[in-house]
């Protein structure tokens, strides 16, 4: 009993004994990582009126860490600052083959914390080596970037835009999907039981692909949607559909159940993406 009395007044006094006191200020607010616009250009407005709609910022001038750093260790790979003399048609595609093809509800919640402009991004190889390439878009848990914030946009063949698109929009749901703003079919979910997909077997699980051996829910799920933006309802009948590819009928149910999920979920139409030249 005299314990528990003893304990009382000792968090009595820890609870009451600074009443005298001066009350407490609130902690300053945290400034924003980032402050906009980055430069004087024309587009920079652009920038400013994208942030204010999505509250996403564009970066074309940005770290090393602003790019590479993803959660507890950095991505592999590198990227070039955006060429300032480029980034008005780098917006313009952005808009073209990622952000006109959503509403803006749903943009909303699936943009990430920034998106950055780059001029050009590389690999770097297991053994740290930059390789001389071009990737068009990578993601990480705050971010997407684009890597043609560059002269080599206006390159591109009709075939290479393409490409570059699904590359995008990929980019854009596997950060959405694989971090939790958006949800994913359920049905999709539970369509494959993933422990079980070989290389040798994945068509009859609708897998596309299996790299390093395995596949997880996420990565299968993006491989649809980057095909989605890639190929029309119709060259899906003509290439993933058949009776050879799709054996048991999987890749088009599971086609099906991400279709029809976001279309009554969000009110997309996924299927027009790969439509939208």
């Amino acid at each position: 009993m005299k314990l528990k009395i003893l304990i009382y007044s000792f968090l009595s006094l820890l609870l009451f004994g600074g009443c005298g006191k001066e009350e407490l200020t609130p902690a300053a607010e945290i400034p924003p990582l980032y402050t906009l616009p980055q430069g004087n250009h024309p587009y920079d407005k652009t920038i400013v009126d994208f942030y204010n709609t999505y509250g996403t910022y564009i970066l074309y001038k940005f770290t090393d860490k602003d790019f590479r750093w993803n959660f507890n260790t950095n991505i592999s790979f590198v990227a070039e600052q955006g060429d300032e003399n480029y980034i008005e048609p780098a917006l313009a595609a952005l808009d073209k083959y990622l952000i006109k093809l959503y509403p803006t509800d749903f943009l909303k919640k699936a943009l990430p914390y920034k998106i950055i402009l780059s001029s050009r991004i590389r690999s770097v190889s297991t053994n740290g080596t930059v390789l001389d390439n071009y990737i068009n878009a990578v993601s990480t848990s705050s971010h997407f970037a684009f890597g043609r914030a560059g002269s080599t946009l206006s390159t591109l063949t009709e075939a290479q835009l393409k490409t570059m698109k699904a590359e995008l929009n990929r980019e854009f749901w596997r950060q959405a999907s694989a971090y939790g703003k958006i949800p994913m079919p359920p049905a999709f979910v539970a369509a494959t039981s993933y422990n079980v997909v070989t290389a040798a077997n994945r068509r009859t699980y609708g897998v596309f692909t299996v790299p390093n051996g395995s596949q997880n829910i996420y990565g299968d799920l993006v491989d649809y949607l980057y095909n989605i933006a890639l190929q029309t309802p119709q060259e899906w009948e003509q290439t993933v559909f058949t009776t050879t590819n799709d054996p048991t009928g999987r890749f088009r149910f599971k086609y099906n159940s991400i279709i029809n999920y976001y279309k009554e979920k969000y009110g997309l139409d996924l299927q027009s993406v790969s439509q939208n030249k």
